[in-house]
C-alpha cells in the first residue's frame, strides 16, 4: 500500500499552491497611480524642456520601435535627439487625447501604458524657418519594476 508516499508527495505541491495563494497582491491602484504619473511627468518634460528626464530610468537594453523600425539607442543618441526636437520646438498643445490605458502583470513587475495625445505649436528647421507642427500620436510604453524603480523598458509610437 503506498499512500502515505503518495500523501507525501502531494503535501509539498499543496503547501506551494496554498502558499502562493496566500501571497499579497500589488496594489494595482498605487502601481497604476505611479505609471500614470510617470507618463505626467513625460508631457511636463516636453513642456519644461526637460532633456534629463527622457534618458532617466531607461534600461540598459532600451528599445524603440517606430517607422516601420527597430532601434536600439544609446542614452547618447536619445539626448542628442531629445535636444535637437526640444531646442528647436515651442508647444502651444501637448495633451491627452483620452485617459491613459494602463496595465500591469500578475505580479505587478511589470506594466504598461498606451496613450494617445495631441501636440500642436512651432518647429524651427535646420535652415531656420519655422513650420506649424501639429499632429497625433499614439505609444505603449513597457516598464520593468527593478529596486522600487519602474524603468521603462521600450517604446513603439505611431504618428497621424
Amino acid at each position: 500500500m503506498n499512500s502515505p508516499r503518495n500523501f507525501l508527495q502531494i503535501v509539498p505541491v499543496l503547501l506551494t499552491v496554498t502558499f502562493i495563494g496566500c501571497q499579497s497582491r500589488p496594489d494595482v491602484e498605487a502601481l497604476r497611480s505611479e505609471i500614470l504619473n510617470l507618463h505626467k511627468t513625460l508631457i511636463d518634460a516636453h513642456w519644461n524642456k526637460d532633456i534629463d528626464f527622457f534618458t532617466e530610468n531607461i534600461s540598459e537594453d532600451y528599445f524603440s520601435v517606430g517607422n516601420g523600425e527597430i532601434r536600439k539607442p544609446t542614452k547618447e543618441e536619445i539626448t542628442t535627439q531629445v535636444t535637437n526636437y526640444l531646442d528647436n520646438t515651442t508647444f502651444t498643445e501637448y495633451r491627452d487625447l483620452r485617459e491613459p490605458i494602463i496595465g500591469f502583470s500578475n505580479d505587478g513587475s511589470v506594466a504598461w501604458s498606451l496613450v494617445q495625445v495631441k501636440v500642436a505649436g512651432k518647429r524651427t528647421t535646420e535652415e531656420g524657418t519655422e513650420r506649424d507642427l501639429d499632429f497625433t500620436c499614439a505609444w505603449i510604453t513597457l516598464y520593468e519594476r527593478q529596486d522600487n524603480t519602474w524603468l521603462r523598458l521600450g517604446e513603439v509610437s505611431t504618428f497621424k
